[in-house]
Formats: C-alpha cells, structure tokens, sequence
C-alpha cells in the first residue's frame, strides 16, 4: 500500500471517519452530523446577514439605496434574496430531519416505492430529493438577470437624456451631467445588488444540493441491501 494511502487512512480513523469514501462506507450518523452543521451553519450566516442589514440600516446605506436606485429594481433583488435565504433554511431544517437514523419519511417513501414500482423509485426520490431546489435556483438566477435588467435601464435613461441636448452650453451640460448621474446609479446599484445576491443565494443552494447528494447515495444504498 502506498504511503500517502496509509496517511489518508490513518487521518480519515482519527477524524472518527470511514476509511474508505463510497456510499456503502458514509454510515447514516455521518449524514446526520453533516446535515446538523450544514443547519446550524446557515444559521450562523443568516444572522451574519441579519446584522449586516441593520448595520446599512443604522448608516443610512438603506436609504441611499433607495434614494439612488428609484426604478426599485434593487429592493425588489434585496427582498427576494430575503425570501430565498429563508427557504433555504427551512429547507435545510427537512434535509436535518431526513437524514436521522429514524423517522425519515423519504427513506420509507423510497423502499415503499421500490416495492411496488421499482422503475419509477429513483426518479421519485430525485423528486423529493431535489426537484425543490430547481426553483430556488430559478429564482437565484433572476437575482442577476434583475442586476442586468436594471443596468439596461440606466443606460437607456442615460442614451435618452443625450438625445434631448439641443446644444452644449455650459449650463445645459452641467444639468444633461447631473440628469446622467441617475441612470448611472440605477446601473450601478442594480449590478451590485443583482451579483451580491446571486452569489449569497448560490452559496447556500450548493450546499444544499451537496447534502441533498450524499443523502440520496445512503437511500439508494440502503435500498440495495
């Protein structure tokens, strides 16, 4: 056996984790510890995230958000981001309670199915598994596609008050400047918004779909017994 074989053994039993990485070898108990860190992790960020807002709130970065962005388009990103971070985490709570030793209704579901139609047993348990999860990606990709849509915005509010110079008088150039400060923050503020979201909202769906994965492979597997 090769060394780093040996090392990667030795680690893995002292860790108190399997030796090898299959499914057969990722014991049910395993699963549940990850998927209380996995909960009790997205707890720790959502209140990160909770302080984070009252501390905009508490220098006015709220109201300047508001003030700088009148299309709404960044509210609109900032409150969906909101709703999804808390479906994830009531989803995280179903996959904690899944993945117990005892109790989980998608493992019963599963052999039930495999009983009775062994064909369709995987593709319901995909379902219940992860078909919630293409939603909440949906709506993770609108976040960006938003930020976008708020950038066009801008830059459309910016081309048409070029279009209404008529001259380029130092007054009227002052004003057509200030007028294109507007839509420059609507872009601005949009992009950035729509981006921190997505990324914020990505983070925690892959997570989820991780852990969703491995719960998965140890239902599978206990149906293969």
């Amino acid at each position: 056996m090769k060394l780093w074989q040996r090392l990667r053994e030795q680690g893995r039993v002292e860790a108190g984790l399997p030796v090898e990485f299959g499914a057969a070898a990722v014991g049910r108990a395993d699963i549940a510890a990850l998927s209380q860190r996995l909960f009790w992790g997205w707890a720790l960020l959502a209140g990160v995230a909770l302080f984070t807002a009252w501390w905009m709130q508490r220098h006015g970065w709220w109201r300047a958000l508001v003030d700088g962005d009148p299309s709404g388009i960044s509210v609109v990103i900032a409150l969906l981001a909101a709703v999804v971070t808390g479906w994830c985490g009531v989803r995280a709570w179903r996959l904690q309670q899944e993945a117990q030793p005892e109790g989980s209704r998608w493992r019963s579901a599963y052999l039930a199915d495999l009983a009775h139609q062994q064909g369709e047993a995987s593709a319901l348990l995909a379902e219940r598994t992860h078909g919630p999860h293409e939603t909440a990606w949906w709506f993770t990709a609108a976040t960006i596609k938003l930020g976008l849509l708020g950038t066009v915005v801008g830059f459309i509010l910016m081309s048409s008050q070029l279009g209404k110079s008529q001259s380029f008088e130092l007054a009227e150039v002052q004003q057509l400047l200030q007028q294109m400060t507007g839509g420059m923050a609507i872009a601005l503020y949009t992009t950035l918004v729509g981006l921190i979201a997505n990324l914020w909202l990505g983070l925690q769906l892959l997570l989820l779909d991780r852990l969703a994965d491995r719960l998965a492979a140890d239902i599978l597997a206990d149906g293969a017994r």
